[in-house]
């Protein structure tokens, strides 16, 4: 049987293990002279309920699918003769060409529905083969389609070791009878199962797939298979950490998926390894106080995704002078937290992780470990705390000051007459030891100062809005851009040319090569109004500030305190700005040596920064050179077949990488404001003065701050925390945005029109 118009499919097709509802077909033509004839053969052959559907002549054609352009309408009451009447022609007029050759059809309506979706046999990001189901538990059939909220995703890789969860094995036998009888292995099927566990298959379509994509049929299964294996290896008890397992995030503490993408090219890759995860990551960790784990790794890839190692992350938040016994009774219950709140993989240090002291550490150290800790544990453990703030404090100027070195080394580096290979070797190495060390360090300060304003918030210090007017207080480098922007152009560039969006890739233009494209006219740029103003601590919170400074005995008054956290978070976002200048600079003098030796910069991009580095320390000659240029190539080809092998973003077991259910990731709202406002995906904008909308972009980086001139309405992230660059840059502008959505979230907001966004309540709506 071949796959025909959506009525004549569901008219033609005998499964066994589902049911079709009772449907009947009918001509437009016929319609449009007999209508009293239609009306009153469908009021005599369907007894209650009704869907009357289109099924237009172009609706599913072998090559294009249309689905979703023509009317349909649900739950019609029969016997309203008149709705009955009203919705046909309303779906012949749909149509719009051709009216009288296409067909509708009349079908009954499913009750009792327990669960509802949409099965497609490949993934659309990139039309790899597998079981995926959209779907929604409760009695409304249209909750998928229609993009309502509380709708789950499960990707099923098939194989003999792992099965679909039980609840979708009979669906699947189902569809595997329909491709046997349609003889198509690409189907897009809606179904609905009710309280008695019957299935009903209310639509087959044929899945449209582009002609690019056609031949990829990728054998993700034996891949996953190896990958598995090497979890299981990697998940075992390692002598040098406590814990006896591991877990893989893509978001949890460096937020690689944030800042470098799920799928990032080599190169940005290699500087993020480099200049962050290798060892840089853990010095700044055994500076401040914390576990001593400068022998490992926090990051790993699978298939060129960057996870971060979950045992090892947990363990270098212990501060160092925790008694094993102590430390191993904690790693296991953070572990087994991150296992069961999965949902959490972008907020641990938040929401799981004690990592500092604020107000309420002692009350959540009771709450966490309330069976698990003795007391004198527990005093510990608090005591241990309070030793990270102390080092914290102590350690917050002479980081800065080693940002002011880098700035120096970047000035002599640039002017000096090295070649381009050791220009970039030295780069490198200052930003290591001068930009990313001392901003680890930075952004921990700054975490601490979030922690303590939050917990100003838990105890009724402060409120939720006095909480951001401070913080829109703190004026910061990113608060500058916009007003230099209004200035002078030379100087703009001077100050500010060195941002890209997306800091660690090469082939996304600096602000000073695209200028126009992110600015427009220098002489009308767009503006958005930031007023600092200084926030007032009233005389009671004052006092009530001064009982937690006497009682921490951490800092020496008031003054010392809110010093701390306006100067860390400044710090954090001016640090991170003058660091991307030596990656800037590293692009810059790449690009240089690239146009010696006839690299593109595109080419460059798949290059692994470290078998650059070997020039450095080798002599450098043609040989060498087309080795690097094979490494390219080499670094090409397996990016691009990366890109078919979908993970999840937590992994767990090897059972995960099979059973893909995409968990909804808890969203941060920003702001205290609500608005409706159109959505604009990112990708598919040119970039004009002013953006009136609300932007969708996966993951924004500093780079991406001249949005901001366009008086964005809002901002929405596929990936991102609550102490992102995003998050902290919409709340200094009091910018309602969604940080951090996950990924069906997302690829659902940005298919609608428009959305409203309430940030106090924490609720969306999407608007089609």
């Amino acid at each position: 049987m071949k796959l025909n118009s959506k009525a004549r499919t569901l008219k033609n097709l005998k499964i066994s293990g589902a049911i079709i509802p009772k449907l009947k077909i009918f001509k437009s033509r016929y319609f449009n002279t007999n209508e009293h004839l239609v009306v009153k053969d469908i009021v005599k052959n369907f007894k209650s309920k009704i869907a009357i559907r289109s099924s237009a002549q172009d609706e599913d054609q072998p090559n294009k699918s249309n689905a979703g352009k023509f009317l349909s309408y649900l739950n019609v009451d029969v016997k309203n003769y008149e709705e009955v009447r009203s919705k046909i022609k309303d779906i012949i007029r749909s149509y719009k060409k051709n009216k009288n050759t296409h067909d509708f059809f009349v079908q009954d309506m499913v009750t009792n529905i327990k669960m509802s979706g949409v099965l497609l046999t490949r993934n659309l990001e990139n039309y790899t083969k597998c079981i995926n189901i959209n779907y929604s538990m409760g009695d409304d059939s249209t909750a998928v389609t229609s993009g309502k909220k509380n709708t789950k995703n499960l990707i099923y890789f098939e194989n003999p070791k792992y099965k679909i969860n039980d609840k979708f094995k009979k669906l699947l036998h189902v569809v595997k009878n329909i491709k046997k009888i349609t003889n198509e292995s690409d189907i897009d099927i809606e179904f609905a199962i009710d309280k008695k566990n019957k299935i009903y298959i209310l639509q087959v379509r044929k899945l449209i797939v582009p002609s690019k994509f056609k031949g990829k049929n990728l054998d993700t299964s034996y891949l996953y298979t190896n990958l598995g294996k090497k979890i299981t290896k990697l998940q075992k008890r390692h002598y040098g950490l406590n814990g006896t397992t591991t877990y893989f995030g893509v978001m949890p503490d460096w937020n690689p998926a944030e800042i470098i993408g799920i799928k990032p090219k080599p190169l940005a890759l290699s500087l993020y390894r480099e200049l962050v995860t290798d060892h840089v990551w853990s010095e700044h960790r055994k500076k401040y106080g914390y576990q001593d784990l400068s022998q490992f790794h926090l990051m790993t890839t699978f298939y060129g995704t960057p996870y971060i190692d979950i045992r090892i992350d947990f363990n270098s938040w212990l501060p160092k002078n925790l008694p094993k016994k102590l430390s191993e009774k904690i790693i296991n219950f953070y572990l087994k937290s991150f296992q069961s709140k999965q949902y959490l993989h972008d907020k641990v240090e938040f929401e799981i992780l004690l990592t500092c002291y604020s107000l309420n550490s002692e009350k959540k150290i009771n709450e966490r470990f309330k069976d698990l800790l003795t007391s004198s544990e527990k005093k510990k453990l608090l005591s241990c705390l309070k030793t990270i703030n102390v080092n914290a404090l102590a350690q917050i100027k002479n980081d800065f000051d080693l940002i002011d070195e880098l700035i120096k080394r970047q000035n002599l580096v640039s002017k000096s007459s090295l070649y381009f290979i050791d220009k970039i070797y030295w780069l490198l190495e200052d930003c290591k030891k001068f930009g990313t060390l001392p901003f680890a360090g930075l952004a921990r300060c700054a975490f601490i100062s979030t922690e303590i304003l939050d917990s100003f918030v838990k105890e009724n210090i402060f409120t939720e809005e006095n909480k951001l007017k401070f913080l829109a207080s703190i004026k910061t480098i990113t608060s500058e851009l916009n007003e230099d922007l209004m200035k002078n152009k030379k100087k703009f560039i001077d100050k500010y040319g060195h941002l890209r969006p997306g800091t660690y890739e090469i082939t996304s233009p600096n602000y000073k090569n695209n200028f126009k494209n992110y600015f427009g006219n220098f002489s009308k740029p767009a503006r958005r109004n930031i007023k600092i103003n200084e926030y007032k601590f009233s005389d009671k919170q004052i006092k009530k500030i001064n009982i937690f400074i006497k009682r921490s005995k951490i800092y020496k008054n008031f003054n010392e305190l809110i010093f701390f956290i306006k100067n860390s978070i400044k710090y954090r976002e001016y640090s991170k700005f003058i660091f991307s200048k030596n990656i800037d600079l590293i692009f810059e003098n790449l690009e240089n040596f690239g146009k010696k030796f006839n690299i593109k910069k595109d080419d460059l991009s798949y290059l692994n920064i470290n078998k650059f580095l070997d020039l450095y320390f080798n002599l450098s000659n043609f040989k060498s050179i087309e080795s690097l240029k094979n490494n390219i190539q080499e670094n090409k080809a397996e990016y691009f077949k990366n890109q078919d092998i979908n993970l999840p973003d937590v992994i767990t077991s090897e059972k995960d990488l099979f059973v893909q259910n995409r968990k909804k990731p808890k969203i941060n709202f920003i702001s205290n404001k609500t608005i409706v406002a159109k959505i604009i995906e990112y990708k598919k904008i040119k970039i004009k003065s002013k953006i009136d909308g609300i932007i969708c972009i996966e993951n924004a980086d500093p780079g991406y701050d001249f949005l901001f001139s366009k008086n964005i309405k809002g901002l929405i992230t596929k990936y991102g925390g609550q102490n992102s660059h995003m998050a902290i840059r919409c709340a200094e502008l009091n910018l309602p945005a969604l940080i951090g959505v996950g990924e069906e979230t997302y690829n659902k907001i940005k298919k609608n029109k428009s959305i409203k966004i309430d940030c106090v309540l924490k609720k969306i709506e999407l608007i089609n």
